[in-house]
């Protein structure tokens, strides 16, 4: 069966089947060139021969063993109705340029002359598409006569399944699909993220998508619930649209009743939604759309669970020295938070996360995307800026993403990083795992001359030392 994507569909495949052509028969008044892209290659026509001028190196036509100077005689296949009854010379510049592009999925075959009577050649040469057959090649329906035309024997065949599934559909009514597949993940008692949706402190969002198709033109859906939910009526952007595809991500669970769900192991939350579909012409179609959230209690959450709302990305510059007035580069990722958020705003944290300055706040587009901006910090001292981005949601949930952390040194300090650099280099071409025999990493340690002390109890999880000339400890923490 032929599968057919209604929404989404390639335009690009049969393009020249959606305009009507001039006549096929009328005789070129003057030479033209035509171009075909896919395949790598050029031929003239001057009404009376079709010559090839240009064969790209190592494209399909090359490949195929089409030369420079050939003549097209005629095409052997696919066999199409314009091309079989009129010469190649005798078709005008959109017709030859159709003609001689090798259909997706299909053999171009040209029955060709070599260049000059004495020069021998192939007869002929049989050229591959490189484009596939698109899931839908027919986004319109049905074709008009001169749109059958052009259609291969392969295309004609695949038109017809089309067609009769298009009329399968229109005879079963309206389609109202929906799909939804929702995790919440908890992790020490927190909800630590959601796929399939998203999530405020205070509600999980689901997400639902909806794909409706009404064969006609689409008026409305409505989606309606018990108690609590607000009602949604959604309607096609384009007048006259058959079909259409929606996205709701409505609240549906309390995230405090999701939590406390991984404490009496109660790992699935449903609701039922209510939906009415109305099609021009048509009796109102109804259905229930049963929601699921599944919960995962497991302390482990996946990397791309972890890291979903991950917003904010400090850029250039990466090292800022006290007095550098340059403004730091940062990108947020608006398009990674689920629901909506009604104010984004850039703030700086102090040490304790409280928020303590709003560098900016982000404008908040219909289609929500990354946003780059640039930021002033105070760089009169040494200090660690931290920023984030602080989120407020409809339901008046406020969330802040994990803080981003950038080093403003001193001339003195960097200075003193740069003395760190030997002995970490010694240590890692001595070691290469240190904390693998931490009694032995300690030894070695106290042997070094540009050390004042070093850790040598190898019973803690750790090691530490220190530089001369540099100020503080460095410590490793070893995993046990």
């Amino acid at each position: 069966m032929l599968a057919v994507a209604l929404l989404g569909a390639s335009w690009m495949f049969l393009s020249s089947l959606l305009s009507v052509f001039t006549g096929a028969w009328m005789l070129a008044a003057v030479p033209f060139t035509v171009t075909v892209k896919s395949a790598g290659y050029s031929a003239r026509s001057d009404g009376e021969t079709v010559t090839v001028t240009q064969v790209v190196k190592k494209g399909s036509a090359d490949k195929a063993g089409l030369k420079t100077g050939m003549t097209l005689l005629r095409i052997s296949m696919p066999v199409r109705s314009f091309t079989s009854h009129t010469p190649l010379p005798l078709l005008n510049e959109a017709d030859l340029l159709d003609a001689l592009t090798p259909q997706p999925g299909e053999y171009l075959e040209l029955r060709v002359a070599s260049k000059g009577p004495k020069k021998k050649g192939p007869g002929s040469v049989l050229i591959q598409s490189r484009e596939p057959v698109p899931d839908n090649p027919f986004p319109v329906m049905p074709l008009s006569k001169e749109q059958l035309e052009r259609l291969s024997a392969q295309q004609m065949g695949l038109y017809f399944a089309r067609l009769a599934q298009s009329t399968n559909e229109a005879m079963s009514g309206p389609v109202f699909r929906v799909s939804q597949k929702t995790t919440a993940y908890v992790a020490k008692e927190r909800l630590e993220g959601v796929e399939g949706g998203g999530y405020t402190p205070l509600q999980v969002h689901p997400r639902l998508i909806l794909e409706l198709d009404c064969g006609g033109p689409l008026e409305k859906v409505e989606l309606r619930g018990d108690a609590g939910f607000q009602a949604r009526t959604l309607r096609p952007d384009a007048a006259n649209s058959t079909a259409a595809r929606f996205v709701v991500d409505p609240p549906l669970w309390t995230s405090e009743d999701v939590v406390q769900g991984c404490a009496s192991a109660r790992t699935t939350h449903m609701r039922t939604l209510h939906g009415s579909l109305s099609c021009q012409g048509r009796p109102v179609m109804e259905r229930d759309i049963p929601v699921t959230l599944t919960v995962s209690c497991d302390e482990s959450i996946p990397q791309r669970v972890a890291s979903a709302r991950d917003l904010l990305s400090l850029e250039e510059p990466w090292d800022i020295l006290v007095g550098d007035t340059a403004p730091l580069n940062v990108a947020v990722y608006l398009d990674r938070l689920i629901p909506r958020p009604t104010e984004v705003a850039l703030v700086e944290l102090d040490e304790g996360g409280k928020a303590v300055q709003r560098h900016a706040t982000l404008e908040l587009p219909q289609e929500l995307q990354a946003q780059k901006l640039q930021v002033s910090l105070d760089t009169t001292r040494a200090r660690t800026a931290r920023l984030a981005v602080k989120v407020r949601f409809a339901d008046g949930g406020i969330w802040m993403s994990e803080p981003q952390k950038r080093l403003i040194r001193s001339k003195e300090q960097v200075e003193a990083n740069a003395k760190l650099e030997p002995l970490a280099e010694r240590l890692g071409e001595k070691f290469k795992d240190p904390c693998a025999d931490l009694a032995a990493t300690n030894a070695w340690l106290n042997e070094q001359p540009d050390l004042i002390f070093a850790s040598d109890d190898a019973t803690q999880p750790y090691f530490f030392y220190s530089v001369a000339g540099t100020h503080g400890t460095v410590k490793v923490a070893c995993p046990r």
